[in-house]
């Protein structure tokens, strides 16, 4: 089954695990519907949607402390052994969102 991963990193692609003590948090959405709630791992700064269906989804990152305070990606899962990776990239001095990469997988 598909999977999804989120990664949050600085600028200098480094883990970002929280800020001002506060992790991130990811949420896996369907039709505004939230499906999923992950808190960013404070070692490695991630986060897994695991086993999911074939459908479309929305994938939010939120922090209180960043601008702006809530991110979202739309995911379209096409195929059984697609996975995911999101990797959401954030100007940690400022705490400023950058930009989403992107990229798609398949399992071996």
């Amino acid at each position: 089954m598909p999977d999804i991963f989120v990664m949050i990193r600085t600028q200098d692609d480094v883990a970002l695990t929280s800020i001002e003590g506060i992790a991130f948090v990811a949420f896996l959405t369907q039709q505004g519907r939230v499906l999923a709630e992950e808190p960013i791992e404070l070692i490695f700064a991630d986060a897994g949607f695991d086993d999911l269906p074939l459908a479309k989804y929305t994938v939010v990152v939120k922090h209180e402390c960043v601008e702006p305070p809530e991110v979202a990606y739309d995911v379209t899962i096409n195929a059984p052994d697609d996975v995911f990776f999101l990797k959401f990239i954030y100007l940690e001095p400022e705490r400023v969102f950058l930009q989403i990469q992107a990229a798609v997988e398949k399992r071996l």
